[in-house]
């Protein structure tokens, strides 16, 4: 007995819900659709003029478009620094000092290390063994008197960077983009730059297209490996606050038609290759009709033909109508 009355609550719950659902998807249609109330105003909506544009959307990190790596041409151990981090300098300016050789007990003379080009002096990029350890163990300084680093003489790959040189007058963002949209874009393209961090209500920077990649290649993300064709945007930095490092969205306008007849996209049906739209006539009357489309996008459709401005259509298909 006390089984059964445990058993008796769930028993009726599930009861209610079998009767919710036949109520919601059965006998609520039936009545509606015997009282003709079948098609909803909220589901009619008007064939209007306006504009459809068809976008190419990525995303992307803020670089500075000169980020050069400055190493030593011979092996040694750094014996000075004479700059900072954030220190601007000019080409053939006097780095750090580095005497050649694996120990102090050999005798070379020093060598100078100077600026290649003028720019900010900013810190290597941390190697994927600096992002494993603790922050309080990171490297977060220029090398120090006393470092050895490694020359580029023999290796460049393998060559130690002493530090970088940042210009930032010119931002650049790099975007990996598929097959299919790289063969619509083109150098010289506008695109807009939203930075993530200034909020969805800021306005948008203008960039330019500025490379287009001819052969697929890795993403260089070190969280991924995904493939894709390099596209470079390049944005003034002028004025704005942009950091180096920031996330942005970026759009790439493709194709723009003003002035055509539109739909919202939800109310275009396919079938069989051709498209088809519910026609709103009077009362709860409905009648599928087949369009012509031109550009769509995932919110709005041109229509060019079978329908005219002021027409009404409906966002579902009529009750009862098999689709």
């Amino acid at each position: 007995a006390p089984a059964m009355m445990r058993r008796g609550p769930s028993i009726l719950l599930a009861a209610a819900a079998c009767l919710a659902a036949l109520w919601v998807w059965s006998i609520r249609p039936l009545i509606n659709r015997l009282k003709g109330d079948v098609i909803l105003p909220e589901d009619i909506v008007s064939v209007q003029r306006g504009t459809v544009e068809v976008s190419l959307k990525g995303q992307g990190t803020v670089m500075a478009k000169q980020d050069v790596k400055v190493t030593s041409k011979p092996s040694g151990i750094l014996q000075a620094v004479y700059v900072k981090e954030g220190d601007v300098v000019k080409k053939g300016q006097k780095l750090g000092l580095l005497k050649p050789g694996r120990n102090e007990f050999e005798d070379f003379k020093p060598v100078v290390i100077y600026a290649p080009v003028d720019g900010t002096v900013v810190k290597c990029h941390a190697d994927s063994q600096d992002y494993e350890r603790d922050l309080s163990e990171r490297n977060l300084s220029l090398p120090r008197p006393g470092t050895f680093l490694e020359g580029s003489y023999d290796n460049t790959e393998n060559a130690t960077c002493f530090l970088r040189l940042v210009n930032t007058d010119t931002l650049v963002i790099p975007l990996y983009v598929t097959e299919m949209q790289v063969l619509q874009l083109k150098k010289g393209m506008p695109a807009e730059v939203e930075v993530v961090s200034l909020g969805s209500d800021a306005e948008p920077f203008p960039g330019t297209i500025t490379y287009v990649s001819s052969q697929i290649e890795k993403s260089g993300d070190r969280w991924s490996d995904s493939k894709g064709f390099l596209v470079l945007v390049e944005l003034p930095r002028a004025d704005r606050n942009i950091l180096l490092g920031v996330n942005t969205n970026i759009t790439v306008p493709l194709q723009k038609r003003e002035d055509v007849l539109t739909i919202p996209a939800s109310a275009l049906f396919e079938k069989n290759g051709k498209s088809y739209v519910f026609k709103y006539i009077r009362g709860n009357e409905a009648t599928r009709t087949e369009v012509s489309t031109g550009l769509a996008n995932d919110t709005t459709v041109e229509i060019t033909g079978g329908l005219q401005e002021n027409d009404q259509v409906l966002l579902a298909p009529p009750y009862g109508e098999a689709w």
